[in-house]
């Protein structure tokens, strides 16, 4: 028997994102953090960056199975540009490659000249 809970959530585009924005702004905020001395340069901006280290890391840790979904949807179609791209050159490559031999017969002096 099934219930509520072992249902498949399709994550929305709204969702991904929402999470995809909150993850890059915790990495944005984290590297700031981790880069230097923050503060002592300007220490409003650093405690914005550990409030929004704080925020965006409170709304990407509960989604984490949508942030992964999500990259690994767009790492898989990353991979399917190259296998596109070399299926559409071969077939252009084929496409000229009948022309070519449409044409049959030895060329002749006289037929250069028409």
């Amino acid at each position: 028997m099934t219930t509520h809970h072992d249902k498949q959530h399709t994550p929305s585009p709204r969702e991904r994102a929402t999470t995809m924005l909150a993850a890059i702004t915790a990495l944005t905020a984290g590297t700031y953090i981790a880069c230097g001395d923050g503060f002592t340069w300007d220490p409003y901006a650093y405690t914005i960056a550990w409030l929004l280290l704080i925020c965006a890391l409170a709304a990407t840790i509960p989604q984490a199975d949508t942030l992964i979904d999500t990259i690994t949807r767009a790492a898989r179609r990353m991979a399917r540009i190259p296998r596109s791209v070399h299926h559409a050159h071969r077939a252009l490559a084929g496409h000229r490659h009948t022309t070519g031999r449409m044409t049959r017969g030895v060329a002749t002096p006289a037929a250069r000249t028409k």
